[in-house]
């Protein structure tokens, strides 16, 4: 069967490259000499490394990097190569978001510090190993474990890498499991405020952490590509696990049913909607799509099979 893929249009495609063909930058782009760190006195910008190109690196060169390559996405348990570890899962949520990003005229090293390191504090197990580890933290401290916050931690506290930020608050509000009708980036975030936002996050859970928006655009966009990453693995995952068919559809046949189609299907919808309107990510499309379509058949299954896995 042949794959459908649909296409921007013209006048947007067109729009696109003379953008990038004339080196035009979004207004709301978030510029490397404005990126904030704790010690400012290191780690500054320069041409030879930009200050969000050494977040990268620092990310990169992390113990904990390796790590991802010995978790899987959804499915534990399970003898097989072919299942997705998250050290795939991090580099497609890069590459869909700085394909989103170039083609909005945003930071592509900060889409990429972000992407790389948002899952680096994640459980094995996926999210049954998540909430098993914040059940438990709950019975002795009273307090919340949750990645998005374990991961920063990873990052600021326990390897004080010097993070910057912009980087941090991205990862910090990546959970793609909280979807939004609307992004609009939270400006002018101090980290007085970021460092609120992750205590709230320990003691009030998941309600702290589904009121988090980035501050950024770059952050937004890599949120909403966390998603696009994970629908069509996922899904592409249960078939080689056998717990679902190839034959299985979404409900919405716009979106496809191969992971390929998926990302262009999602990407061009996105696109569609930002165009013009570049400032706040308008995702009720998507939103509808992800929300009422993609998790009614996959995430009930997904969640009953690592919580068999995991729990039993």
């Amino acid at each position: 069967m042949s794959l459908k893929y649909h296409q921007l249009d013209s006048s947007v495609e067109k729009q696109i490259k003379e953008n990038i063909s004339k080196g035009i930058l979004s207004s709301y782009r978030f510029m490397d000499e404005n990126a904030v760190r704790r010690n400012m006195e290191k780690d500054k910008n320069s041409v030879l490394r930009p200050s969000f190109g050494r977040d990268i690196e620092k990310i990169l060169h992390l113990p904990l990097y390796n790590r991802y390559n010995d978790k899987t996405q959804v499915f534990s348990f399970y003898n097989n190569d072919d299942i997705t570890r998250r050290g795939l899962h991090v580099q497609l949520v890069s590459r869909i978001s700085r394909n989103i990003g170039r083609m909005l005229g945003l930071n592509l090293d900060l889409i990429e510090s972000i992407a790389l390191g948002h899952d680096v504090g994640h459980t094995p197990f996926g999210h049954a190993g998540e909430r098993y580890l914040s059940e438990l933290l709950q019975k002795e401290t009273g307090r919340h474990f949750n990645h998005n916050v374990h991961s920063i931690r990873v990052l600021d506290i326990l390897y004080r890498r010097n993070i910057s930020l912009q980087t941090l608050d991205g990862i910090l509000c990546h959970n793609g499991e909280f979807e939004l009708n609307e992004y609009r980036p939270q400006k002018g975030l101090t980290f007085e405020q970021y460092d609120n936002n992750v205590e709230l996050c320990y003691t009030e859970g998941g309600e702290a952490i589904k009121k988090l928006v980035p501050s950024t655009l770059e952050g937004c966009v890599v949120r909403i590509c966390d998603i696009l990453a994970y629908i069509g693995k996922d899904r592409q995952d249960a078939i080689t696990a056998k717990i679902l068919s190839d034959d299985s559809i979404f409900s919405s046949e716009f979106i496809g049913s191969k992971n390929a189609e998926m990302i262009n299907n999602l990407t061009v919808i996105l696109k569609r909607g930002m165009m013009f309107e570049t400032k706040i990510l308008k995702n009720s499309i998507i939103y509808f799509i992800v929300a009422t379509q993609v998790r009614k058949l996959a995430n009930p299954l997904f969640t009953r099979v690592c919580e068999f896995f995991v729990l039993q």
